[in-house]
């Protein structure tokens, strides 16, 4: 083994070395599935079906099968491998494709589809990152990942169970009802994201629940070419019987002149110069693994968390963050129960039931656990049993997330005020100016400042010792998240995707990095990097310093909170599953799949992650020692133009400036 391709809930991805130049390569993918999950009867089956998928396809639109042993304790295959990029990534580094391009990787991805149908195979999970383009020369692509694909001649496998990936996911799968025109409803998708840099809003679920179709916005895909826009809609129906099939599409595309790579005549690639370049730098840097070069090789599995307890909480849901009090991890529910369990194995030392809501993460200082309530009040209640020490009463407004400052206690409202409050008594010492809506993240405090972002995409800069404006700082668009502050600059990101980073002294830009996507959580300090994640599981790690981009990790799910840096690491949650990430070089350490999906940070303290899943779990995991685990993994998804000398510039580059009046 040479290094970690990559991880996820139910297998490990390695780079190996076959040392038979006979398979055509001397490179292997090997994937194995993960020890806890190697007793679970359906996951292994899973695992053996696509196994076999691999062996009917024959390398056929996907990667050749080189070897298996579907029967090991630790079932496993391996298949060729060649440095590539994924579709995703590609788009990440390159922008929106041109539509002739996209309309050529359509053909391509339904010839794909037309040979799965020849077997009686749905994929069940096709998008962007499982898509490879193999070669820069003439764009050939490989679909990969067939985990969840089966045969629809076959008894399903788990009826009851949804799967695939919900940004790609036909409605009818939510059923536990996929076939071809389930993988023609992706692909639309595909190509929409593979035009627009951005995933298609989600069509309405709920009416199809009421027996109605299941529609997108008639404006979801208006930003697309016609004829593109047009083969996208007939791919996206809400019916899978009205829906375009692979065959017909091919004809389509036939008739203004596009057709697969076998089928054109003279040059026939997809890709264009730059997109190539891409594809080909990639390429060379992955070189840097093949055998015969200078590697540490992995002589064993990453190290694997070990879950030490597990308590379910009262309600119906939980969204907010463990919290560590010192002697205990507090945990709030949604019904108005705040518990404080015992760190070494969950169980309840106190428990007390609010009358109101909670539905924001607490803070915690002086032996007192701050509780903002839906009926508009801040409680302080006593560590040691549970007793209120005072009620702030916050008016008309709720109040969120708040944050100690020394003898202070910060919160910002409903209506874009900042609050602060004395610790001892919870007297009011200063409400400051409304803000441009709602704060609902947790403020940032400097020495003698403090920072807010609201909901419509301001921020607000305002003296501790008054709650006056501190300075004339101006308003970033759109921002969203909070500031993170890393000694005298402050990092901001906005809804695209961008990241700014700030003198907090001056207000002047350092630095800016602009994007075309949508980020879904705000900036993170680790080491020396400032990191940003996407609602489509992406994170990028960039230098705090120049905002070169230092890596990016590409995941498979929905990122539904900010990534929480600790001890050199970042740890991030999409969908039910926490990935350990050496922040260094960007490698996946390990992961762990929770009892439910995680909507809120874990509480990384004592050597221990602490998660709060919605379905109201609490799970404690034992952090294994990062010297236990390689530290020469590849990155995932190294991105080899966006570097020292790719699109970082300075402010005065750019004829227009973040800030608005």
């Amino acid at each position: 083994m040479l290094a970690v391709l990559g991880s996820g809930g139910m297998a490990n991805v390695y780079l190996a070395g076959t040392g038979r130049k006979t398979t055509g390569s001397l490179l292997a993918a090997v994937k194995v599935l993960r020890r806890d999950q190697s007793s679970d009867e359906y996951v292994r089956r899973l695992f053996r079906l696509e196994i076999e998928a691999l062996i009917e396809l024959n390398a056929s639109g996907t990667l050749r099968l080189l070897d298996c042993d579907p029967d090991h304790d630790s079932p496993w295959f391996a298949t060729e491998y060649f440095p590539s990029l994924d579709l995703r990534s590609l788009v990440s580094i390159h922008g929106p494709l041109e539509t002739m391009a996209v309309l050529r990787l359509a053909a391509e991805i339904a010839s794909i589809l037309i040979r799965l149908k020849t077997h009686n195979i749905v994929h069940r999970d096709l998008k962007p990152s499982n898509i490879l383009v193999l070669s820069a020369a003439d764009g050939s692509l490989r679909l990969i990942d067939f985990g969840v694909a089966r045969k629809l001649d076959r008894t399903k496998t788990n009826p009851a169970m949804t799967v695939g990936t919900d940004a790609y996911m036909a409605p009818e799968q939510q059923y536990g009802e996929a076939g071809h025109p389930s993988d023609m409803f992706a692909l639309g998708l595909t190509l929409a994201y593979a035009a627009s840099g951005v995933q298609a809003p989600r069509p309405d679920l709920h009416q199809g629940r009421l027996g109605r179709p299941a529609r997108f916005p008639d404006d979801a895909f208006d930003g697309l070419a016609g004829s593109l826009r047009e083969l996208v809609v007939e791919c996206t129906r809400a019916d899978p019987e009205d829906r375009i099939t692979a065959r017909d599409l091919l004809h389509r595309l036939a008739r203004i002149g596009v057709r697969p790579r076998k089928e054109a005549t003279g040059s026939a690639t997809w890709l264009s110069n730059t997109a190539r370049a891409q594809v080909l730098q990639h390429a060379e840097r992955s070189r840097a693994f093949i055998p015969g070069r200078p590697t540490r090789p992995l002589t064993a599995a990453p190290a694997e968390p070990e879950v030490r307890w597990v308590h379910e909480l009262s309600g119906r849901a939980y969204f907010t963050s463990p919290v560590d009090v010192g002697h205990g991890i507090a945990v709030c529910s949604l019904d108005g129960s705040v518990r404080l369990l015992d760190a070494r194995d969950g169980t309840p030392t106190w428990k007390r039931d609010l009358a109101a809501r909670i539905e924001s993460t607490p803070a915690a200082g002086h032996g007192m656990l701050f509780v903002p309530c839906s009926d508009r009040t801040l409680l302080a209640l006593d560590t040691r049993d549970g007793s209120t020490r005072w009620t702030y009463p916050a008016g008309d407004n709720a109040l969120f997330a708040p944050v100690v400052r020394g003898d202070r206690v910060l919160a910002g409202a409903r209506d874009g005020a900042i609050h602060c409050i004395s610790v001892h008594t919870g007297a009011p010492l200063w409400i400051s100016d409304r803000g441009h809506g709602p704060v609902f993240d947790r403020p940032v405090v400097a020495a003698d400042r403090g920072y807010a972002s609201g909901w419509q995409g301001s921020l607000q800069a305002l003296a501790l010792d008054t709650g006056d404006s501190a300075e004339a700082l101006p308003q970033l668009r759109d921002i969203v998240g909070a500031p993170a502050l890393d000694r005298d600059t402050l990092f901001l990101a906005d809804r695209t995707g961008s990241l700014y980073a700030i003198d907090a002294r001056t207000a002047q830009e350092r630095w800016r990095h602009e994007r075309r996507t949508a980020a879904c959580t705000g900036p993170v300090v680790v080491r020396d990097l400032v990191c940003l994640g996407t609602a489509g599981g992406t994170v990028w790690a960039h230098d705090a310093r120049t905002g070169a981009l230092k890596w990016q990790l590409t995941t498979s799910g929905r990122l539904r909170c900010v990534p929480v840096p600790y001890d050199g690491g970042l740890y991030v949650s999409v969908d039910d599953v926490l990935t350990a990430v050496d922040a260094r070089t960007g490698a996946v350490r390990w992961t762990h799949r929770a009892p439910g999906t995680v909507h809120a940070p874990p509480l990384i303290a004592r050597g221990h992650a602490y998660i709060g899943t919605w379905n109201r779990t609490v799970e404690a995991l034992r952090i294994p020692d990062p010297s236990s685990s390689p530290t020469d993994l590849l990155p995932p998804r190294p991105h080899p133009r966006e570097n020292e000398n790719g699109p970082v510039r300075d402010a005065s580059g750019f004829g227009r400036t973040p800030w608005s009046g």
